[in-house]
């Protein structure tokens, strides 16, 4: 094999694995979302794949290749975020693609409805995350206002 191959090999291996082995080690259970798939309308599991250098300071992102509901997750800077964070940003990303929402702080919302119903969090989880989040992406106006989210009907 030359060598270009043996190097390019691991690399162009891990980016056809799915992420949710390591996105979904969280409380001993994985990380699921529901959405529609935008070409047949089917609710489908979202896919979580790993990207490298998504975009400058993003984690994850949410996109629809090909109309398929994809989670994108940069899993070097994914794998130092603590638990709840991690939970908050696959939810937040979640959210997006299952309520199509483009709003953050609608998204951001969701996300603690989500880890509300899946995670059963309550308003001091909600205060831990908001530390959490600060401590990893700095203090923001934006964490203060997730103890202001109505939850869904």
């Amino acid at each position: 094999m030359p060598c270009s191959l043996k190097v390019l090999l691991p690399f162009c291996l891990c980016l056809l694995i799915p992420l949710n082995a390591t996105a979904g080690a969280v409380k001993n259970d994985k990380l699921t979302c529901l959405a529609r798939h935008l070409d047949t309308d089917q609710l489908v599991e979202v896919k979580t794949v790993s990207g490298i250098g998504i975009a400058m300071n993003k984690v994850a992102t949410a996109q629809w290749p090909l109309g398929y509901p994809t989670i994108v997750i940069d899993d070097s800077a994914f794998v130092k975020l603590p638990k709840n964070a991690k939970q908050f940003v696959y939810y937040h990303e979640c959210a997006h693609l299952k309520f199509t929402i483009k709003d953050e702080h609608t998204a951001d919302c969701e996300s603690v409805n989500l880890l509300v119903e899946k995670h059963a969090y309550a308003e001091l989880d909600i205060r831990r995350l908001m530390q959490s989040l600060s401590k990893e992406f700095g203090w923001s106006r934006r964490w203060q206002e997730l103890l202001n989210c109505e939850s869904s009907p």
